[in-house]
C-alpha cells in the first residue's frame, strides 16, 4: 500500500472519526482521535496498533498513518488542526515525536474525556472561543500524559520524518533523489530504500503527488494559466507536467480544469 499526501480543506475540524478504512497517508496537520465505542486497527509511523474504547491516538504532522480495519460499531471523536492553532504546543509538534502515539484508556486523564465530550457538542464554528478552549484543554491533558523525544532521536523513524519534511519544503524546486539525499546527508540507496519500506512508493511519485495536489488547488484560481501552474509546481516544461498530472489523476490538465469549471458552474447555477 503506497502512502499518499492528503490535503484537507479546513484548518480546524472536530467531529466523528471515519467509519471506513483509510489508506496510508501523510498531511501537514495534526490528527487526534478518541475511540468511544468499538475498535479499530491502525498503522502509525510504520507500527501497528489496535485501539479500543477509551483509547486516544495522536498523529503529528508528516507522520504516515492508516486506518486498516474498523468494527461495525465504531464510534469516535476526530480532530484535525494546524500545528500552530494552539501556539503553546506548536514547538512540540514541530520538533518532537511521541515515544508512543497511543494513550490507553486507563491512562487518559479525566480532563481529556471531558474536553472530547464538550467538543462533540460545541457549535460548528471553526474558531469559536469555546471550541479552541476545549481543544487547548484536550491537548494539554493528552500531551502531558505522553513521553516525547526530539525527532532526531528515533534513528530511522526520525529520518523518515526529516525526509518527509525536507520534501514538503523543497517539492516545488528542482528536487531529485540525488539532491534530496545530499541535503539530508544520507546515501541515495538509503533514501530510496526508506521510501520503499516506509512509504511503499518511490521518491518521484511522492514528489509528484505533492506537486499535483498543489496544481489542483491552483486550478481553482481563474486567473492562473496552466503554464503558470506548471512552473509554480516545480515542473520545467508542460510535457512533464501533463505526464505527471495524467499519472496522478487519470486526466489531462485541460480535461480536469474543464470538469472543475463545469462543477463550479453547476454550483453557481444552484445558488442563483
Amino acid at each position: 500500500m503506497k502512502a499518499f499526501y492528503e490535503t484537507r480543506s479546513e484548518n480546524l475540524f472536530v467531529g466523528e472519526m471515519t467509519h471506513y478504512p483509510y489508506p496510508l497517508h501523510v498531511h501537514e496537520i495534526v490528527e487526534l482521535i478518541g475511540i468511544r465505542e468499538g475498535s479499530c486497527t491502525m498503522q502509525i509511523d510504520g507500527k501497528p496498533y489496535e485501539l479500543n474504547a477509551g483509547d486516544i491516538a495522536i498523529m503529528f504532522p508528516l507522520v504516515p498513518h492508516s486506518y486498516d480495519s474498523l468494527s461495525e460499531d465504531i464510534h469516535g471523536f476526530a480532530s484535525f488542526f494546524l500545528s500552530d492553532t494552539i501556539e503553546e504546543f506548536a514547538g512540540t509538534f514541530h520538533t518532537m515525536l511521541p515515544v508512543e502515539p497511543v494513550l490507553r484508556a486507563g491512562s487518559v486523564p479525566a480532563e481529556a474525556r471531558l474536553a472530547i465530550d464538550q467538543l462533540m457538542s460545541t457549535p460548528n464554528e471553526q474558531y469559536s472561543p469555546s471550541r479552541l478552549a476545549y481543544l487547548h484543554l484536550l491537548l494539554a491533558s493528552v500531551l502531558h500524559a505522553m513521553q516525547f523525544q526530539p525527532t532526531g532521536a528515533f534513528n530511522e523513524r526520525g529520518l523518515a520524518y526529516r525526509v518527509v519534511k525536507y520534501i514538503f519544503d523543497h517539492a516545488f524546486e528542482s528536487i531529485t533523489l540525488t539532491s534530496a539525499a545530499h541535503g539530508l546527508g544520507v546515501s541515495e540507496s538509503h533514501l530510496s530504500h526508506l521510501f520503499s519500506q516506509q512509504f511503499h512508493i518511490n521518491f518521484r511519485r511522492f514528489v509528484n503527488a505533492i506537486r499535483i495536489d498543489k496544481a489542483k488547488m491552483l486550478m481553482r484560481d481563474p486567473h492562473m494559466t496552466l503554464t503558470a501552474i506548471c512552473y509554480s509546481c516545480g515542473y520545467e516544461n508542460m510535457r512533464t507536467f501533463r505526464r505527471a498530472f495524467v499519472r496522478e489523476t487519470g486526466l489531462l490538465p485541460t480535461a480536469y480544469l474543464q470538469e472543475l469549471r463545469n462543477e463550479n458552474g453547476l454550483i453557481s447555477a444552484m445558488q442563483a
